[in-house]
């Protein structure tokens, strides 16, 4: 006849008041994108500086321990937020539109696109300018992108005698590494949204002036 420890039968009980954690098994590719995906929601909804590592698990119902087995610091995961910022950002442009479709009439949707997603993520957009490395290699990623989306509606501008410039590949690169660039070097803390708005309006008169578009309604 055996034995056994009493104690040790008996279940470990939780701490009064501890919350319970169900724990949900995942691929580490897909924990990982999770955990992305929701330090990005929390950054925009709170800012980089008053969001903790502990606001990022409690949001997902892990425990921080899990956090820091794919990230080792707060900075980490704001690098690899914006990378996934970026590239949701670029998505964010390639609307598709119909041949028939106004070059201008595609600018347009193009600086709208832009506007409406910076605006969704403002606090997050405010916080690039706190991680100057990060935000250097990033802001060139997507700058590189957005011009070769914006490249074949210049070209197709040119074609409808509404754009007008010698040289496409380096003026559309001109206009976007130059306006994405002006847009976070002077991108305020405080009064971000107004910042934003008063920014798409700036935009619009440098494509005018640089495109000599006329009667851009």
């Amino acid at each position: 006849m055996s034995f056994s420890n009493t104690q040790d039968e008996q279940p470990r009980r939780r701490a009064r008041n501890s919350p319970r954690r169900t724990r949900i098994s995942k691929e580490p590719e897909e924990r990982r994108q999770e955990i992305i995906e929701t330090a990005l929601t929390l950054f925009s909804e709170k800012g980089y500086e008053n969001t903790t590592i502990q606001d990022i698990s409690d949001r997902m119902n892990v425990s921080p321990g899990l956090f820091y087995r794919y990230f080792k610091s707060k900075t980490e995961i704001f690098a690899a937020t914006s990378e996934y910022y970026a590239m949701k950002a670029v998505e964010q442009l390639k609307v598709p539109t119909s041949q028939d479709t106004p070059a201008l009439e595609k600018l347009s949707l193009f600086i709208q696109q832009i506007f409406e997603y910076v605006m969704k993520h403002k606090e997050f957009e405010a916080n690039y300018h706190e991680e100057t490395e990060i935000r250097a290699s990033r802001l060139d990623h997507v700058a590189n992108e957005m011009a070769e989306v914006m490249i074949p509606i210049i070209e197709q501008g040119i074609a409808e005698n509404v754009f007008h410039c010698k040289d496409v590949q380096r003026t559309t690169k001109f206009l976007v590494f130059g306006l994405i660039h002006t847009f976070h070097d002077d991108l305020p803390g405080i009064d971000t949204e107004d910042y934003i708005i008063l920014f798409r309006d700036f935009m619009r008169e440098v494509f005018s002036n640089i495109l000599k578009i006329e009667n851009w309604g």
